[in-house]
């Protein structure tokens, strides 16, 4: 428990205050950060709730962006950003790394986080407040889908700091452990669509790290925040689009057997 909430203290801008808290301590609860993407839907399924009292589904969408910007603290964000930076600017895989760490956010960066919002915005108008349980499984799906990305790759060249000791931590069996509760938990929550989507959108994730690993030679800290902010948005398109369609799929599976 105490992990966890040095977990929560560090990829949330909820306030924990923890005194002594070792090196060691710290790093191992990096390996939690799943279990804080299930704390972060539920405050998020919370503010969905109270948001469906206002019966204006783009404003709701808009909060809901602000409220999880503001829970993270755009933590994830800004790796999305500088990632984005560095894979757009057709360099080599040392000059990529240096844009990665600068801290000013070129064009690249700021159109895709832009981009990002917008189809994060529109997500939300499909699903509230209606399929709002939906935001239970995102932040969980997003940090598992981090979790493989660590398990299966490398750390980057030229890379340090946090990600590095998260990518060296992490093992098979923290995946399997992950993906089978991301798999129960979304059957659970969102039925048979849920799962279908969880299934789905793995191979996105698989895609977006072998792209990171062929381009910039592995995983780093941004790279990680890309993984879970992309991801994250990935679940939550494909889910609107069975959302819409699943009955449809339903009927053509029936008429094929």
């Amino acid at each position: 428990m105490r992990k966890l909430l040095i977990a929560i203290s560090f990829f949330t801008r909820i306030p924990i205050k923890l005194s002594d808290v070792t090196n060691e301590e710290f790093y191992d609860s990096m390996i939690l950060i799943p279990v804080v993407g299930l704390f972060i839907g539920l405050i998020l399924y919370g503010v969905a709730i109270v948001l469906s009292l206002i019966h204006f589904i783009s404003l709701q969408a808009l909060l809901m962006v602000i409220a999880y910007i503001w829970l993270t603290g755009g933590l994830h964000l800004d790796g999305f950003a500088d990632t984005t930076d560095a894979l757009f600017s057709a360099r080599d895989q040392k000059k990529m790394m240096e844009i990665m760490k600068d801290s000013r956010l070129g064009a690249f960066g700021a159109i895709g986080l832009i981009l990002l919002i917008l189809t994060n915005w529109m997500c939300y108008t499909i699903i509230l407040p209606e399929h709002s349980a939906v935001l239970l499984v995102v932040p969980l799906f997003g940090r598992v889908a981090a979790i493989m990305s660590t398990c299966f790759s490398t750390y980057a060249p030229g890379g340090g700091g946090l990600g590095k000791r998260f990518v060296e931590m992490t093992k098979l069996h923290h995946f399997i452990i992950y993906i089978v509760l991301l798999f129960v938990f979304a059957t659970i929550i969102l039925g048979l669509p849920g799962l279908i989507t969880a299934v789905i959108c793995l191979l996105p994730a698989l895609i977006l790290m072998k792209n990171l690993q062929h381009k910039i030679g592995g995983m780093t800290g941004d790279t990680i925040g890309m993984t879970i902010e992309l991801n994250q948005t990935f679940f939550m398109v494909v889910f609107s689009v069975i959302l819409i369609n699943f009955p449809i799929y339903f009927k053509l599976f029936k008429g094929l057997l």
